[in-house]
């Protein structure tokens, strides 16, 4: 199933920033370090970051990321990002980063990638460091589509063994999509290393 990304980062324009993306920030007490944005997509977080004094590593496999995510950067912080193109399963090892945010963009590596993927992101992060993101799991409506992983509870209970728990709410509930309405059954995860 291929999505049209772009279309759908145009119709998210002038969203703020997500939840969990702000929780993870709440839970940071140190100073702007480096920071990785993982399926960035329109941007808002890599700028958040940004323009904050965190130095960005955002990653996305659209066409357009680096001029979406650079759109609007005052130009002290569009020095602090590096935007990478890749897919998930073509990133190779991550650079160190006392921040990675992945909002609602791990389920879109395929499942055979995903214990390599998170492999890199957990090897990336220092201890205290943290990770932020969405999941999926086995009662979302998509799951089983091919080029994505889902993930029950207790699974993602073990991915985050020897990681503090700062956040891990389970949503499972009818919403919308950029589909129309869907099924949703998402993992919101802060965790530091």
């Amino acid at each position: 199933m291929a999505f049209d990304w772009s279309q759908f980062y145009e119709e998210q324009g002038g969203r703020g920033v997500r939840p969990t993306f702000q929780s993870a920030l709440e839970a940071w007490d140190g100073p702007p370090g480096a920071a990785i944005d993982l399926g960035c997509g329109d941007g808002v977080e890599t700028r958040n970051l940004a323009e904050n004094g965190w130095r960005v590593l955002a990653v996305d496999s659209d066409a357009g990321v680096e001029e979406r995510v650079r759109a609007g950067l005052s130009p002290d912080a569009s020095q602090r990002v590096t935007v990478r193109r890749s897919s998930f399963e073509k990133l190779g090892e991550l650079p160190a980063a006392d921040l990675v945010y992945a909002g609602f963009a791990l389920p879109f590596c395929d499942e055979s990638h995903f214990p390599y993927l998170w492999a890199d992101i957990r090897e990336a992060l220092p201890p205290g460091g943290l990770f932020a993101g969405e999941l999926f799991g086995p009662h979302d409506q998509w799951a089983g589509r091919p080029g994505m992983s889902f993930h029950s509870r207790a699974q993602v209970e073990g991915m985050l063994t020897g990681m503090e728990v700062v956040q891990l709410v389970e949503d499972d509930r009818r919403g919308m999509s950029f589909e129309g309405p869907k099924h949703w059954h998402v993992f919101h995860i802060v965790a530091r290393a």
